[in-house]
């Protein structure tokens, strides 16, 4: 890879899903974001840094629901094996809450593998994502994720 950066933009939409403030939200939502990414940080192969920017906010108002209106300011540090079958990720977060004046953060690590010699298909995977809270107004102390995804 000759240039070794890149600049990523995306949408995620949160649906309101959620029956309690702390799973989630009950609004329906959007969440822009920008990414800059460093493939091979400091000569590492396999590895990058994504320094990222997601605003969210709540797609209509309502009086008897809790707005949105967050930014998330964080960074994904990831090392991949060089079979591109297992991943290392650990993502620092902050969170700005502008409707509730707070802050907090968390800090994520993710151990994921893929799936493909497993099952004879490309692109299935595995992971497990633990995380802890931290600051004063932290939503959480920690939780635990299992989850499976499919990247094509």
């Amino acid at each position: 890879m000759q240039k070794r950066r890149a600049v990523a933009v995306g949408l995620e939409t949160f649906l309101p899903t959620a029956t309690d403030d702390s799973l989630g939200s009950q609004r329906l939502s959007f969440g822009p974001q920008i990414f800059g990414v460093l493939f091979a940080p400091f000569g590492i192969k396999g590895a990058l840094i994504a320094p990222a920017y997601q605003h969210k906010f709540s797609v209509y108002e309502d009086d008897d629901l809790k707005d949105l209106h967050q930014g998330l300011i964080d960074v994904f540090l990831l090392w991949t094996s060089t079979d591109k079958q297992w991943w290392v990720l650990l993502d620092p977060q902050f969170i700005l809450d502008y409707e509730e004046d707070v802050e907090f953060g968390l800090i994520d690590a993710e151990f994921g593998t893929m799936l493909d010699r497993f099952i004879g298909k490309q692109g299935h995977s595995v992971y497990v994502r633990p995380s802890i809270g931290f600051g004063r107004d932290r939503l959480t102390d920690g939780s635990i994720e299992v989850g499976y995804k499919i990247v094509w």
